[in-house]
């Protein structure tokens, strides 16, 4: 049973990580970028849990160890914070190299342009509007790629208090319910008195935190675990997944029409839905917990089938890599065959999404090839000094 939910979370995450992919391309198909999250789209209703999960998964995945607190922390930090430099200088490069090449006599495609999308990136987009800054062009594929990179930030600076809690939270019920409802008003009242989008992503920080200690709290009465016996439970497995699914599009089509929402849930960039401001939070939350519910356990009847299954896997074991470089596919795409034109309106979205993912997973092949050939090279030099010495 261990495998096979290991192998049913790497099926979520990799339709998942298809979704965001997705989103991104609809996104470039619009004149004005900033219309893609103002206007609703069903698509948002069907699974707005999408980076709540992910939150939520990295707190289930959590087990005890030996580890102090400080070796907890730093052992994060290698795994957060070297990737986060790393796409850094990578999609700056590349996307760079791109615009200045295809686009040179075009504002967005300066060395102008692409400065201020840098430091646009590092101030985080409500940051730069604060101050006002730029006040110049900007390239909107660059700052998307470098805007994504808060994900990295937020897992970091909440894993270093989720490891000061955990211990604690998994102990009591009743410790974990009191630290989950202060977390959930102090992440309401900093969107509804302060903002529902500030720099780096603050106001979500006690919802990703809560996220994160029920996830690690569920892990221990195997949450998403469950033995599924027959048809019987094959039946409860679908019903309960289609009552959670429910809840989510109904929620969001309540918060639509009546409040004006258009990404209620979402948590997208971290930020809270304008039209409910601090009561977001709550939403995000419960999304989170349900949609993972209902994600994880069709992923556990969908990988049965043969073909689909193991290629949701393999996107699910290489997210990393997808999350942080489909911006920089998706602006190869833009550029080689459409030249930033949009031909096909809102269907140009499928043709994108489809050969970045295509694009990635042969990236995601070669590094697989490179890593095994390092590796059996390592073998052979091992068995050498071996051989060597028997001899």
């Amino acid at each position: 049973m261990g495998n096979q939910r290991s192998l049913a979370q790497d099926a979520a995450k990799g339709i998942m990580m298809i979704a965001v992919v997705f989103f991104h391309s609809f996104m470039l198909t619009f004149d004005n970028y900033v219309e893609a999250v103002t206007e609703f789209n069903f698509f948002m209703a069907l699974m707005p849990f999408l980076i709540g999960s992910f939150f939520f998964y990295t707190g289930y995945n959590y087990v005890p160890n030996n580890r102090t607190y400080g070796q907890n922390v730093a052992r994060r930090a290698k795994q957060l914070l070297l990737p986060l430099v790393f796409a850094f200088l990578i999609s700056s490069v590349l996307i760079g190299v791109m615009e200045l090449a295809f686009h040179h006599n075009d504002p967005i495609g300066t060395f102008q342009a692409l400065g201020n999308s840098l430091l646009y990136g590092v101030m985080s987009e409500p940051m730069a509007r604060l101050t006002g800054f730029p006040s110049g062009p900007n390239n909107f594929e660059l700052i998307l790629a470098l805007g994504l990179l808060w994900f990295l930030y937020t897992l970091f600076i909440c894993s270093v208090f989720f490891y000061l809690l955990v211990k604690h939270t998994n102990k009591s019920l009743v410790t974990l319910i009191s630290v989950i409802i202060g977390l959930l008003i102090l992440a309401f009242c900093i969107g509804q008195f302060i903002g529902p989008m500030l720099p780096y992503s603050l106001q979500c920080y006690p919802v990703v935190l809560a996220l994160m200690l029920v996830g690690a709290y569920l892990r221990q009465h195997s949450f998403l675990d469950k033995e599924i016996k027959g048809k019987k439970g094959v039946a409860i497995v679908v019903i309960n997944a289609l009552i959670g699914e429910g809840i989510i599009i109904g929620v969001c089509l309540f918060c639509h029409y009546q409040y004006g929402t258009t990404i209620v849930g979402a948590l997208a960039a971290g930020q809270f839905d304008a039209g409910i401001k601090g009561f977001d939070a709550f939403v995000s939350f419960g999304f989170g917990v349900i949609g993972t519910y209902v994600i994880h356990y069709l992923c556990r009847l969908l990988i049965k089938i043969p073909g689909i299954g193991s290629g949701l896997r393999y996107i699910g074991r290489h997210s990393a890599i997808f999350y942080l470089f489909h911006p920089v596919a998706l602006e190869l795409l833009e550029i080689a065959i459409f030249q930033k034109r949009i031909i096909w309106g809102r269907a140009q979205s499928l043709f994108f999404v489809v050969m970045a993912v295509i694009l990635l997973i042969g990236v995601c092949l070669l590094l697989d090839l490179i890593s095994k050939k390092k590796k059996e090279k390592a073998l052979v030099n091992k068995q050498e000094p071996e051989s060597a010495e028997n001899s």
